[in-house]
């Protein structure tokens, strides 16, 4: 398992890679240009890779809160069901990353602490586009084990589709809460955390469906290992050992594999004419 974990996130469309507890060992959350790219991935990538037994996928269809708005020890009133997705979530569904800003994003990847004149120098940019873009880029993550919020836990839940909307607001608003997304798939929601401890899992879960009766938690899952978060490559104790930039995933890879089963397809079918 570790050996395709560290294969796989390896990997610059991989945005995430998670060794974890229960019906599955990895967690991987990726970036594809379309159905198309996912389909070859996971059927002629992670389906092919030795060691891999067997792949899961669902498709995020919305995401309503990721761990870029979260912040350490934030201090807020308990959400209220009033609240609606847009205030709860504001910006929901989009990402700071635009396709200019790759090349200042791999710059900073190498290496974290260069001067504006310096990242200037290696973009093309100019110092001041440098400066505005940062300000919209910056982020900064923690170690998850010395944040205080050790336990990380994904939570695999569903909810009658009409209520999706208000459910994510709400579970948006939970100090302990980075990621809501919808999904497809029989688990419609899923709902990622840091708590203080292993204990606190059921009362989270319980905090999640007590004011939603059709909620209900149907898998869940701790990490164990946080292999990759965010393009950064972590060791066991969350500690930055390595960085892999984030960019789209070439199918280029597994043309030669594309070919041979489109050559099978075509021979069972009737020749066009």
């Amino acid at each position: 398992m570790h050996d395709v974990a560290v294969e796989l996130a390896g990997e610059p469309h991989v945005f995430s890679v998670e060794h974890v507890t229960g019906a599955r060992g990895l967690v991987l959350t990726c970036v594809f240009g379309g159905l198309a790219e996912l389909a070859r991935y996971t059927g002629m990538r992670v389906g092919a890779r030795p060691g891999a037994a067997a792949s899961r996928t669902q498709i995020a269809t919305a995401l309503h809160m990721d761990g870029s708005r979260w912040r350490l020890d934030r201090t807020s009133a308990r959400p209220r069901l009033a609240r609606t997705a847009s205030t709860a979530a504001p910006g929901a569904g989009s990402s700071p990353v635009r396709r200019e800003d790759q090349a200042l994003v791999r710059a900073l990847a190498d290496e974290p602490r260069q001067s504006v004149a310096g990242l200037a120098r290696s973009t093309g940019l100019s110092p001041t586009t440098v400066r505005h873009r940062l300000r919209r880029l910056e982020r900064c993550e923690v170690a998850r084990g010395l944040s205080g919020w050790p336990v990380s836990v994904s939570l695999w839940c569903s909810a009658p589709p009409k209520d999706t909307a208000r459910i994510a607001a709400y579970v948006s608003g939970l100090r302990e809460v980075r990621l809501v997304a919808s999904l497809t798939g029989p688990h419609n929601l899923l709902f990622a955390a840091w708590l203080r401890s292993v204990d606190d899992i059921h009362v989270f879960e319980s905090q999640l469906t007590a004011p939603f009766p059709g909620l209900t938690v149907d898998d869940r899952a701790v990490t164990l290992w946080p292999v990759k978060l965010a393009g950064h490559l972590l060791g066991p104790a969350g500690r930055r050992v390595g960085a892999v930039p984030l960019e789209g995933w070439d199918p280029g890879a597994v043309a030669a594999d594309e070919d041979a089963l489109l050559r099978r397809l075509r021979g069972r079918g009737t020749p066009l004419r």
